[in-house]
């Protein structure tokens, strides 16, 4: 009786246990989907809520194709400086040149299609193309498309007085020079800071190249997935990633539309697709320098420090050196090359009083050339 009584109590234990195994399981799976579920949503709230407390001065403008481009212009009087950012970054790179070049003259500050504040744009289809009102017939995130968005925002939804001087980093410096070429008429000087040049895939064995489609872009990726799931929201609150933009000077309100960018799938979607399009975009800038020379009354200053990244094996800095010296003898021979001391391809918030001299220095130089133009007419009269 006693063994019978054991088994009994026995089983009465196993069955006990089964209910408490199945509401551990549930418990572990709750607790699974809570963490699958909760920072997403938080995140799209946070985005939502900053989205109209972050935005900075400027407007949002219609280019057409159901598109809004974001730009913010300050300052009066001719020459317009239009200041484009480098590869896959917003305009807030800017924040502390913008406000410098603005004592001087007119200056405009621009986010690319899907960085920022400003839409990705619609891709083209064949219903798209039937419609007149979406005619845009170049590939998305690629040079071209670039080149026009930007001529529709500063010569259709505004007009900005010209002549323009152009001054782009990386990839800004790229449209830049394509913008130049397209609407050669716009345009009296331009300023290449850093430019990424289409034969930087070709120096030294490629080792851009590699490093770009190897790490680049897929780090990108990863942190496009990031922002997405929550997780890059909940990095920056604990201190596991910074924003790319940081200095002692950069304003607070900066810092937090950085986070904000970094945190936003739509914002690093575009990240991702700029740099994945990038070959595309090196066809396009030698189809244009093939196709016509570049104009001459234009005058080009390439600004470079001593390195592009000293963070950067010296490999890598090498090569981007080489593409610095090619674009200056073989595309650009007698432009004026200006070396900042102690600075990389982040002198625009870590050295902005150097960069905004030079431009600057060219607003002075075209307004004496326009008096002294001016008075020889006079003259002859």
């Amino acid at each position: 009786m006693h063994g019978k009584k054991s088994t009994s109590k026995d089983r009465h234990r196993t069955a006990s246990s089964k209910p408490t195994l199945c509401s551990r399981c549930l418990g572990s799976i709750k607790y699974i989907l809570l963490i699958i579920v909760i920072p997403p949503f938080l995140n799209y709230t946070a985005l939502m809520r900053e989205s109209s407390q972050l935005q900075p001065a400027g407007e949002l403008y219609d280019i057409g194709f159901g598109q809004k481009l974001f730009m913010n212009c300050l300052g009066k009087g001719k020459p317009t400086v239009i200041l484009d950012a480098p590869t896959g970054m917003s305009s807030d790179v800017w924040s502390l040149v913008h406000p410098v070049i603005a004592k001087e003259t007119k200056v405009c500050v621009y986010d690319r299609a899907g960085l920022g504040f400003s839409d990705r744009p619609q891709k083209n289809s064949n219903s798209n193309m039937a419609n007149h009102e979406f005619n845009n017939k170049w590939q998305e995130f690629t040079l071209e498309r670039m080149v026009y968005d930007l001529h529709r925002l500063i010569s259709i939804s505004s007009q900005q007085p010209r002549p323009l001087i152009m001054v782009g980093s990386e990839l800004g410096a790229m449209i830049a020079r394509g913008y130049t070429q397209m609407y050669e008429s716009d345009v009296c000087n331009m300023v290449l800071i850093d430019p990424l040049v289409e034969e930087i895939f070709t120096h030294d064995d490629g080792v851009w190249s590699h490093f770009w489609h190897s790490h680049l872009v897929p780090s990108y990726q990863s942190l496009q997935l990031s922002a997405a799931t929550g997780i890059t929201r909940l990095a920056l609150l604990i201190g596991l990633m910074e924003p790319p933009v940081t200095g002692e000077e950069i304003p607070e309100n900066v810092t937090m539309r950085q986070k904000h960018f970094l945190s936003h799938p739509k914002h690093m979607s575009s990240v991702v697709d700029e740099h994945y399009f990038i070959n595309e975009s090196f066809s396009q800038i030698r189809t244009m320098y093939t196709v016509k020379p570049f104009p001459s009354n234009v005058t080009v200053t390439v600004v470079t420090g001593n390195y592009y990244d000293e963070q950067l094996p010296s490999s890598l800095n090498k090569a981007w050196a080489k593409s610095q010296e090619y674009l200056i003898s073989h595309i650009h021979p007698g432009s004026n090359h200006i070396v900042i001391n102690g600075a990389d391809h982040k002198k625009m918030y870590r050295a902005p009083k150097a960069v905004a001299d030079v431009i600057t220095k060219l607003v002075r130089q075209w307004r004496t050339k326009q008096k002294y133009t001016k008075k020889m007419k006079q003259y002859t009269h």
